[in-house]
């Protein structure tokens, strides 16, 4: 996924879904130019979506999924002891929950295939079929706490316009007009152990879905992975330039030079990440300008006005005026 957000292509799709997005949300998406929606913004949509249409597949899927079907899948997996056994309980759920009932796990000698699949004649959805391969990506590789390339990924519908978005997003160029949602990886990934405890997971699901959205391994740029680490961090934190370097695998110094190679700097990734967060939280509304002062750390209101101002030319009740119904 590239630093700047998530392609809007995909974001206009789960709006235009449902039928049921705001002005707030239009304007989002109407702005002249724009090519993607920062992922704040995105994972609030989203949320949004989801509660409107009291279904976590948008309504797109073969039959109705009611809240809280993930959660409960997700349970269900984390006290599997392998990533074998999850992606075998994963199938089994989806097949008996979603309506995806041909889903299956093929393992031979080099490749396994985890393939989520509808009975014959059932048509899914584009935008369906890109969230059901998101999911199966990226929360598997989260269980086991491991970077999984797939060899292959699989789609059943015919090329998009944007199909240059996919390699960001999950590291190859998917086949399309394919006969069902798959993706494929190396065996080996199979007996790595599920790391994380049920608390990780009530963490994550009260995230739901910024991980997902949030996720760019396949980011080609070290500004891209510095920015997924803050992100993932969450907006608050006081994350510093050494901890990031840290989880990143390289020392902060050389971390420093690589960003400066890329024409930025730590400091202006994590303010970059702290505008994107009040953005989407002063368009959402709800909450009032102190309340997202002291959500993103600032030692003060006024602090928090005074950088808001700098970063998009304008006071932060300003800006919620003009953005707000």
């Amino acid at each position: 996924m590239p630093a700047n957000g998530v392609a809007i292509q995909f974001v206009r799709a789960a709006v235009d879904s449902t039928g049921t997005a705001g002005p707030d949300v239009r304007r989002t998406l109407d702005r002249p130019g724009a090519t993607h929606v920062g992922c704040a913004r995105t994972v609030e949509m989203m949320r949004d979506l989801w509660r409107s249409s009291g279904d976590e597949l948008l309504s797109l899927g073969p039959r109705p999924i009611p809240p809280g079907t993930f959660r409960m899948i997700s349970l269900g997996l984390i006290h599997a002891p392998d990533l074998r056994a999850a992606l075998g309980r994963l199938t089994e759920f989806a097949s008996i929950t979603t309506g995806f009932s041909r889903s299956r796990l093929v393992v031979d000698d080099a490749t396994c295939r985890v393939e989520i699949a509808a009975e014959p004649g059932v048509r899914v959805p584009q935008l369906a079929a890109e969230i059901v391969l998101a999911l199966v990506h990226r929360f598997p590789a989260w269980l086991v706490a491991r970077r999984i390339m797939p060899s292959r990924l699989e789609l059943p519908f015919p090329e998009p316009p944007h199909s240059d978005a996919y390699v960001p997003v999950f590291g190859r160029m998917p086949v399309f007009d394919a006969p069902a949602v798959s993706i494929s990886f190396g065996v080996r990934h199979l007996t790595a152990p599920v790391v994380r405890k049920e608390a990780d997971l009530l963490r994550y699901l009260s995230r739901w879905p910024a991980d997902l959205i949030n996720h760019r391994d396949y980011a080609t740029t070290t500004a891209a992975r510095v920015r997924a680490v803050l992100e993932r961090g969450g907006p608050g934190e006081r994350t510093r330039a050494d901890d990031v370097a840290a989880r990143l695998s390289i020392s902060a110094q050389h971390m420093r030079r690589l960003l400066r190679q890329e024409g930025t700097s730590f400091q202006r990734i994590r303010e970059e990440v702290l505008r994107d967060v009040a953005v989407a939280s002063l368009e959402r509304g709800g909450e009032s300008v102190e309340q997202i002062s002291w959500r993103l750390g600032f030692s003060e209101p006024s602090a928090f006005r005074r950088a808001f101002t700098r970063w998009v030319g304008s006071p932060p009740g300003e800006y919620r005026a003009r953005h707000t119904v």
